[in-house]
C-alpha cells in the first residue's frame, strides 16, 4: 500500500468517526486542525498549508456545491 493510499484510507476513517461522533453528540460541530509543510515542490521557497475544518451550514448550501447526502443516520 502506498503512502497516498494509506492517507486516503485514514481520511475515510476520519470521516466516519466525525459523522458518527456528531450524530451521537459526542463531538462538537466545529473542529479545526491546521499545519504547515515547510516545503513546496511547485512554488520555490514556498510552503504547503494543510487545514481541516468542520462547520454547520444550511443543507441546501452544502448540497448545492456537489456535496453528497450523509450516509449515516441515527435510527431509534
Amino acid at each position: 500500500m502506498t503512502r497516498k493510499e494509506r492517507i486516503e484510507k485514514m481520511l475515510h476513517e476520519l470521516r466516519y468517526e466525525i459523522e458518527v461522533g456528531m450524530l451521537q453528540g459526542d463531538i462538537e460541530e466545529t473542529i479545526g486542525f491546521e499545519w504547515c509543510v515547510p516545503i513546496s515542490k511547485s512554488i520555490p521557497e514556498g510552503v504547503v498549508l494543510c487545514s481541516f475544518r468542520t462547520r454547520p451550514m444550511h443543507r441546501q448550501a452544502a448540497f448545492g456545491i456537489g456535496m453528497e447526502e450523509p450516509r449515516l443516520r441515527i435510527i431509534k
